[in-house]
């Protein structure tokens, strides 16, 4: 979320690890409570950032807003939920990652990671699979509330159906856990609960405004 890294490096220090444990930077998509701090990341470790390239105009800046919307962007701080506004008002992240790795949906990156193409909340959102232990990194491709899985909000989906049918291949994996974007893993029941969801999603279950 930080572009310095800043908050990288405490989740690290909190594992008892450095920056040098950083082999490669796996992004989900652009928005920068996801990606904002993969720049710095790379400058201090010259490692390969990867992504899907129908986000890597955001991710590249290339997209960034210039005038007052751009200029708004830069005032707004780098703090809670106004990460994220901040990179949507300025349509790209605050720093351009460097030599963007292209990922598709199927190839393996770093030994054990599948690319899971998850578009939807992005149009070039991904998601990853580590297999040796069935963690599923989902992004924002769906959320896990009050330890239940759970819609992402309505707001930052554009792409509704392109986002259950990302959902649906989540769900349809084999999980021991499953870690979304956003608050804590779901690690209980977690077949049975990716089961009723996915049970829902089949039968039509409206997406609620707040997910």
């Amino acid at each position: 979320m930080d572009s310095t890294g800043r908050d990288v490096l405490q989740g690290l220090a909190a594992m008892n690890a450095d920056v040098s444990s950083i082999r490669s930077i796996l992004l989900t998509h652009w928005h920068n409570d996801h990606a904002a701090g993969a720049r710095a990341l790379q400058e201090s470790t010259g490692v390969s950032a990867y992504c899907h390239v129908d986000d890597a105009p955001q991710l590249k800046r290339e997209t960034a807003r210039m005038g007052w919307r751009g200029t708004l962007s830069e005032k707004i701080p780098e703090w809670g939920v106004f990460v994220l506004f901040k990179g949507l008002l300025g349509e790209a992240t605050p720093r351009a990652i460097l030599d963007p790795q292209f990922l598709s949906n199927g190839e393996i990156v770093d030994e054990f990671f599948e690319v899971i193409a998850t578009p939807g909340h992005t149009p070039g959102h991904l998601s990853y699979y580590y297999k040796p232990e069935k963690v599923l990194f989902a992004g924002d491709a769906l959320a896990v509330v009050n330890d239940h899985v759970r819609f992402m909000a309505r707001a930052v989906t554009p792409d509704l159906n392109a986002a259950r049918n990302s959902m649906r291949k989540c769900l349809t994996l084999k999980l021991d856990v499953l870690c979304p974007g956003h608050r804590l893993p779901l690690q209980n029941n977690v077949h049975q609960k990716c089961d009723r969801m996915l049970k829902h999603i089949d039968q039509g279950g409206r997406w609620p405004i707040l997910g």
